[in-house]
């Protein structure tokens, strides 16, 4: 067969895979779309005529003190065409611009900087508003907002209970254990305390058994880490929701705006849709990119790629991973999760001292136990190698191992987009 090549996104650039020898290669990605002709346009129209729920007009009526909140940069929104057109919009709306402020839903993310604060927010927003970074560990900033009917004690940002009306922005995606991005996830986790944040992830866990059926991608109906964020919107100011569908580029396709839990789901409605590939049946290779930077600027970031890809390839097979992860690991953590040794041992840890963290190494070393991985990224070698993994100097490196290993002709998908593609078996 003759030999084809690709290339894939790798932090900030691309690097170009070489498909020959006995390996069967197959694209899986996302259909291509167009992205908004006019986004202003579309924006305002949004705003204006909501999928569900009062303007954005009638809201701001009665309000002198709004609160947009953003996501931070590890998330790609759209921010830069919609969050001018949303400001000015307010302002029209009788908001003084001295009631506007923007608070950064880090949940567990470490605070940026200001710096790296105009690296994913407009210039304008930045230097003409105040724009605050949530910190989930400063227990002063924070109040309690109520109790969820599962048990979460949910402490927001104080900034929350201070707005007449809190806008909720970002972009919807897939998520590995509350089904998708976006909506809710900007109250919870976005500007909750790590103690709330922790008390309503510890839902994925079921009992030593490992993790909860329904804490999976695209999963919503049951799903109990889904259900308890869904609550937390009954515990802050009139919200409203803007939430964006974008591309590979970062570029919108499509809004859903109004009332956060409707809008929230015909937006994940047109999402799954939209990122779900049918696929004939599980491969004995996959080579997957998380589809450049910041999808791919941490280990942590990197691995939501892994478990999208994961579903689709046979046990014992192998995965070449591209994530430059230029950022480091995303975790001071992450690693000691991996000297408890075994599986069971982790799982025993998480029910009774739960952290998102060791959440993440379970998975990873679940994964890791399941398939060849080699992670071609600037990780030191030692680092990836802690994780199970196996640290690749090339993707060339790494595809000569996999050569090594699997014999005879070779299925193999290659997934451009990583992070936002759900491999599913065609019926």
């Amino acid at each position: 067969m003759a030999e084809q090549t690709i290339e894939l996104g790798w932090g900030t650039g691309k690097v170009t895979v070489a498909l020959g020898g006995h390996l069967r290669p197959l694209v899986v990605a996302p259909e291509p779309a167009e992205p908004a002709r006019d986004p202003e346009k579309k924006i305002l129209s949004a705003l204006r005529e909501p999928d569900a729920g009062p303007s954005l007009e009638k809201l701001c009526g009665a309000s002198r003190r709004v609160l947009i909140v953003v996501s931070d940069g590890t998330r790609v929104t759209g921010a830069q065409e919609f969050l001018p057109v949303l400001v000015r919009f307010i302002k029209e709306c009788g908001v003084p611009e001295e009631g506007i402020q923007l608070i950064v839903a880090t949940g567990m993310h470490a605070p940026a900087g200001r710096e790296r604060l105009e690296a994913f927010l407009p210039p304008e927003i930045t230097q003409n508003l105040s724009v605050t970074e949530h910190d989930c560990r400063d227990e002063g900033a924070h109040f309690y907002a109520g109790s969820t009917s599962r048990g979460t004690r949910v402490h927001l940002n104080k900034r929350a209970a201070e707005a007449d009306l809190v806008v909720l922005t970002g972009s919807i995606g897939l998520h590995y254990f509350a089904g998708f991005r976006g909506g809710r996830k900007s109250v919870l986790p976005g500007i909750a305390a790590l103690s709330s944040i922790c008390s309503n992830h510890r839902l994925t866990i079921s009992g030593e058994s490992g993790f909860h059926p329904l804490c999976r991608n695209a999963s919503l109906d049951g799903n109990p880490v889904h259900e308890d964020m869904l609550e937390s919107l009954t515990l802050i100011p009139p919200s409203f929701l803007l939430n964006t569908i974008v591309d590979a580029e970062g570029r919108v396709l499509s809004l859903h705006t109004g009332d956060p839990v409707e809008a929230h789901l015909r937006g994940s409605r047109e999402l799954q849709k939209r990122v779900q590939v049918a696929i004939s049946g599980k491969a004995d290779c996959a080579v997957v990119s998380c589809g450049g930077y910041p999808r791919d600027s941490t280990l942590i970031q990197s691995h939501k790629s892994v478990e999208n890809a994961s579903v689709a390839l046979k046990d014992g097979g192998s995965m070449v991973v591209l994530a430059k992860c230029q950022d480091g690991i995303g975790s001071d953590t992450l690693l000691s999760w991996f000297e408890d040794g075994s599986i069971d041992s982790v799982r025993r840890k998480l029910v009774s001292h739960y952290t998102l963290h060791g959440h993440t190494a379970l998975s990873m070393m679940e994964k890791a136990k399941r398939f060849h991985i080699h992670l071609v990224s600037d990780l030191k070698d030692d680092v990836v190698r802690r994780t199970g993994f196996v640290p690749s100097s090339s993707v060339e490196k790494a595809m000569e191992e996999v050569l090594k290993r699997e014999k005879g002709s070779v299925t193999t998908l290659v997934f451009p987009e990583g992070s936002e593609t759900l491999p599913v078996a065609r019926e």
